[in-house]
């Protein structure tokens, strides 16, 4: 049986139905905010003539609606404004059914009273975060994670990781706009959710090169940013002389090539004139904008050393004489490479500024040796010059400079580049030659254990147990972890215990913890039998480890330990059996190491961060400590005290005195006894105190 297909190309602007779907081949964010607007609208006017309760509205909103929209924007996210203007037909029906008035503020229908409203952007928003979580932690995916944080990073042109940055001066840049990665860590950032990358791209930190969203206002960031990425310029070093201490002329970029060589100075180069120099009449920066030499970027200029020896060629160049500590500039006559010396022309700047770059011609000085201008190649060539001398080829680099020729004696030559830049793109050449072992660029250590911490592979089983006290009296809550690690011959190698900072404390976590700071202790390629007496710890080991990765695993309390676990096992080739032992037997290091715990309770409370010990892709943190349970619940609880600070806030209640004033706890309860007030005579009657 012969079959045909056929296919037909389809213009880039086209959109398709498919499966109860709409997708617009240019995956154009207008396509889908479109969509989402005509949705919401269908179902307005679809619930707007029934005769239902605003309870119904609201129950319809959020298990249909929301559902909907939230997946029609996985790949799109849009501002906290643009989904209160999507989702706004739905509440003019839902204020109609409840009898409120069109002006009723959104902070009362979020409140979980009357109607338990979901706030849209918080759902969407928890919705891009744990799709991400889900991406950055999934080991099948992590090659894309990499391009996703990477390309990010490029293309905001950032010194370091997204995610350790300030995001907000790209917050007003159109294309990032509905940037799903981007508005997903710019928005949780304005949380205080932070995200830890553990395979981050390792990029030098550029902090000392001083990046200009650090140092630039808002506005002026946000209109030279096109520029600044085609121009390849994101730091103030790219702007400095190699010494760090001088603002590149604009017309030594032009020379240099990086910009144009038409055109106006632009305004946040004149803004960086204005305020970050000494003096206006000075290229000299502020101390404050002072640059290591290690992070600036420009290139030595150097002779040709093709040139052959006892061969008349002249080039512009800059000498340093160590020995007199002297820079001096001339044009190279002749050079002897064997001897490593050359014969230099004598030049004086015409003025002492830094920003000078004409010079005339030495009329004599006590450099000049005068048996050297008698050499016939050099009076045949050099006759309106007095002044030569022997300088070091070592100690000599070329003079950053088109090939300015001397027409007439004694007129002053204009070169391309300032004095300030080419002596300083000399001295830290010649310094970077002298220095011996150059450690500038040395990569930090990055492993979390030293080869003298980790226990010996001789070390075959471990016992580990974990304590927890709930707080009592004026004393806080303490949890401890231990662990005793043997040999073949159950002769105890090694022991430790810790007390952990009290924060989510628990004593399922204190056991998990325990195994999570032996296998810490492993060398690679380790054989290990754990012993505990933790049926639980047992039992979720072989739900969460002893299996594939599933994203489920993120929901559940305590993820970030076993993640840890999972990825210590994975990157250290760790075999782990996990035993249970009785609990309370007579098993004498079972005993010993639940001693231990108890003991740790007795030291002094940490001042290390719990977040050492996880060793996890991906973490995120709300104010510093680890979010240990579902994201998604965790940013609806933030959408919640959100709302009720607003509710707070209102100016009906701040008219009266500070919110703090308010028995808030008194207010819920009350609400919650009238019946009226979410029954189905929708509260008219009720809702006169709002």
């Amino acid at each position: 049986m012969e079959t045909s297909l056929s296919l037909s190309s389809l213009a880039l602007n086209t959109s398709f139905h498919f499966l109860g779907v709409w997708f617009s081949l240019s995956a154009s964010s207008q396509f889908v905010l479109k969509q989402a607007r005509s949705m919401v609208k269908d179902m307005a006017v679809l619930l707007g003539p029934k005769k239902l309760l605003a309870q119904h509205v609201a129950y319809l909103y959020n298990a249909v609606l929301l559902p909907r929209l939230e997946f029609h924007l996985q790949t799109t996210f849009f501002s906290e404004k643009t989904i209160e203007s999507i989702i706004k037909p739905m509440f003019s029906v839902l204020q109609k059914k409840a009898g409120l008035a069109a002006t009723t503020p959104l902070a009362l229908l979020f409140l979980k009273l009357p109607f338990s409203i979901q706030n849209a952007f918080y759902r969407f928003l928890s919705s891009h975060i744990a799709s991400w979580q889900k991406i950055f932690t999934h080991p099948d995916f992590r090659n894309f994670a990499l391009y996703a944080i990477s390309y990010l990073q490029g293309y905001l042109d950032a010194e370091s990781c997204p995610t350790t940055i300030s995001l907000e001066p790209w917050s007003q840049v159109v294309s990032f706009r509905t940037h799903t990665l981007y508005n997903s860590l710019l928005f949780s950032s304005r949380l205080n959710i932070t995200w830890s990358l553990s395979f981050r791209p390792l990029r030098w930190d550029l902090q000392q090169a001083l990046p200009f969203r650090s140092i630039l206002p808002h506005s002026i960031f946000q209109t030279a940013w096109k520029l600044w990425k085609i121009l390849n310029i994101f730091v103030l070093a790219q702007l400095a002389s190699p010494c760090g201490r001088y603002l590149i002329n604009w017309s030594d970029f032009r020379y240099l090539s990086i910009v144009g060589r038409k055109g106006q100075i632009p305004t946040w180069f004149n803004f960086i004139n204005n305020n970050f120099l000494s003096s206006s009449s000075s290229s000299l920066f502020l101390p404050l904008y002072f640059i290591n030499s290690s992070f600036t970027l420009a290139s030595p200029c150097l002779l040709d050393h093709t040139v052959k020896d006892y061969h008349f060629y002249s080039q512009w160049a800059i000498n340093f004489n160590s020995a007199t500590q002297t820079l001096s500039v001339g044009r190279i006559c002749i050079t002897y490479k064997k001897q490593n010396s050359a014969i230099m022309s004598h030049w004086l700047p015409v003025s002492t500024s830094a920003d000078e770059r004409s010079y005339n011609p030495c009329p004599g000085c006590s450099f000049n040796i005068p048996v050297l201008s008698k050499k016939s190649a050099i009076k045949q060539r050099c006759n309106s010059k007095k002044c030569f001398f022997n300088v070091a080829l070592s100690e000599t680099t070329g003079y950053p400079t088109k090939n300015a020729k001397v027409f007439a004696a004694y007129l002053p030559i204009t070169l391309s580049t300032l004095w300030s830049y080419a002596t300083s793109l000399t001295l830290v050449h010649l310094t970077n030659l002298s220095s011996p072992n150059p450690s500038v660029y040395s990569s930090p250590s990055t492993s979390r254990i030293e080869d003298d911490d980790v226990l010996p592979l001789s070390v075959h089983t471990m016992y580990t147990d974990g304590s927890f006290l709930s707080a009592k009296d004026s004393f806080p809550p303490s949890m401890t972890s231990a662990w005793l690690a043997l040999d073949d011959d159950e002769f105890i190698l090694d022991s430790l215990s810790l007390c952990f900072p009290s924060c989510f404390p628990s004593a399922l976590r204190s056991k998990i913890y325990a195994v999570v700071l032996g296998l810490n202790a492993l060398s690679h390629n380790s054989l290990i039998s754990i012993y505990t007496d933790c049926s639980q710890l047992i039992s979720l080991w072989k739900c969460f480890v002893n299996i594939p990765f599933s994203p489920k695993l993120l929901r559940e309390p305590n993820h970030f330990l076993w993640l840890s676990i999972r990825q210590l096992i994975m990157d250290r080739n760790l075999k782990v059996d996990l035993i249970k032992v009785p609990a309370h037997g007579d098993n004498i290091y079972n005993i010993q190491a639940d001693s231990l715990a108890k003991n740790a309770h007795l030291s002094l409370q940490p001042t290390f961060s719990p977040l050492v010990f996880c060793h996890i892709p991906c973490l995120l943190t709300f104010n510093s400590l680890p979010i240990d349970m579902n994201i998604r619940h965790f940013i609806r609880s933030i959408a919640d005290a959100c709302a009720l600070l607003s509710f707070c806030s209102m100016a009906r209640f701040t008219a009266l005195g500070s919110p703090a004033l308010f028995d808030w706890a008194g207010i819920h309860f009350c609400l919650s006894q009238i019946k009226g007030f979410a029954s189905h005579k929708n509260g008219r009657p009720e809702f006169w105190i709002f």
